[in-house]
């Protein structure tokens, strides 16, 4: 990862790489890819992945599978409003719709919508 690739953290978060090696040789200056005069947030470098595009294979948070078709997607807490950015696999997006309040931003170029369908 490189200064000003896009990354996912601190609670699904879209962050942008601000600097490396800042704090630490191993640590990364995140800020917010929304609101980049926000605070400062730092994470270590190997916890950190690139945000996926086009068909880029991505490990699935929800069933820690290699996959190519992937999601991008925001699930909403309909009490508190607390958003979390979720990247998974098709099968876990659909998975997540029948449970949660989910917005889905993009999806991998090999997607096709009968893979989207409950």
């Amino acid at each position: 990862m490189t200064v000003g690739d896009l990354t996912v953290a601190g609670g699904g978060r879209v962050m942008r790489i601000a600097a490396i090696g800042e704090v630490r040789d191993d640590t990364a200056t995140l800020v917010s890819a929304a609101d980049p005069d926000a605070e400062r947030e730092y994470a270590i470098t190997r916890w950190l992945a690139p945000m996926p595009t086009g068909a880029d294979v991505i490990t699935c948070m929800g069933c820690l599978r290699d996959t190519h078709l992937w999601t991008d997607a925001t699930h909403v807490n309909r009490w508190s409003g607390h958003r979390t950015r979720l990247i998974r696999c098709a099968r876990c997006y659909v998975d997540l719709l029948h449970v949660r309040d989910v917005v889905l931003h993009a999806t991998s170029t090999t997607i096709r919508p009968d893979h989207l369908e409950r």
